[in-house]
């Protein structure tokens, strides 16, 4: 008998758990404004214009990524909140189908490997950014 694999059916207006092509989107806005806003101090040394272009495109960026984990996060608690499912856990209620698939949202949310390379680009570039900004304010010449 071949074991059933688990799909998730109904992740609330956030598709299947296969990342949807819009996530991809955000994903990479997300990366854009990391790499924008972390390149403004190096942009002030050559072009101050170049600098304000990066700085609105990093936080233009962020404002836009943000508005959307935003809204999939309030809809994921507004189905927490709905089915009780935090109270049904911890009292080890049986859980619907329905609960079982906001379970599945959340796991699925869980193990997106986007946002550990987000993370992953805002140290990187942040860790850059802060070493070159140390060389050029105390080190050269």
């Amino acid at each position: 008998m071949k074991k059933k694999e688990f799909v998730c059916h109904d992740c609330f207006e956030l598709k299947k758990c296969k990342e949807p092509f819009v996530s991809w989107i955000f994903f990479f806005i997300a990366l854009v404004a990391v790499i924008a806003l972390r390149a403004v101090n190096i942009a002030l040394d050559f072009n101050p214009i170049l600098a304000k272009i990066f700085w609105y495109v990093g936080v233009g960026g962020f404002l836009v990524f943000f508005l959307y984990k935003f809204k999939n996060y309030n809809i994921l608690q507004r189905e927490i909140t709905r089915t009780n499912l935090v109270d049904k856990l911890l009292s080890k209620k049986e859980l619907t189908e329905h609960d079982k698939n906001v379970l599945g949202t959340i796991v699925c949310q869980l193990s997106s490997k986007k946002d550990k390379i987000n993370y992953l680009f805002i140290f990187v570039f942040s860790a850059i950014a802060l070493a070159l900004a140390i060389y050029a304010d105390f080190f050269k010449r």
